[in-house]
């Protein structure tokens, strides 16, 4: 079933693909935390990868969450998501006004951002 949900997820226009509206963003002690919104149930922030571990933190509402194509499953908040590094993800909101923390420790990697390989 997860293939077929993720085709769907994927192919399907009743998903739509947006831009999550950036809240806040803070950086300490080279901890990198990025709050931001997904407005609508149903909608999908696209796949990507970055070159280090991190962990998203869903602070409200709910997700499914993908990565490398796999299934992780449904994370209600308050649940914390770890992402692999080189690990495509992506994450479809399941109620309104979804809000996930994306904190990326960047200690030792020379970014000065998490930055999102290109091309993968």
């Amino acid at each position: 079933m997860s293939a077929a949900l993720l085709q769907t997820v994927q192919e399907s226009p009743v998903y739509e693909r947006v831009e999550p509206l950036y809240m806040e963003f803070a950086e300490v002690d080279d901890i990198w935390v990025r709050a931001y919104a997904i407005e609508k149930a149903g909608s999908v922030a696209s796949q990507h990868v970055h070159p280090h571990d991190h962990v998203t933190l869903v602070s409200s509402g709910a997700v499914r969450a993908w990565q490398d194509d796999e299934d992780m499953g449904v994370f209600p908040a308050p649940s914390m998501i770890t992402v692999l590094a080189g690990k495509k993800h992506m994450f479809v909101a399941l109620t309104d006004n979804t809000v996930l923390c994306c904190l990326h420790n960047l200690r030792g990697t020379g970014l000065e951002s998490p930055e999102i390989i290109k091309g993968v």
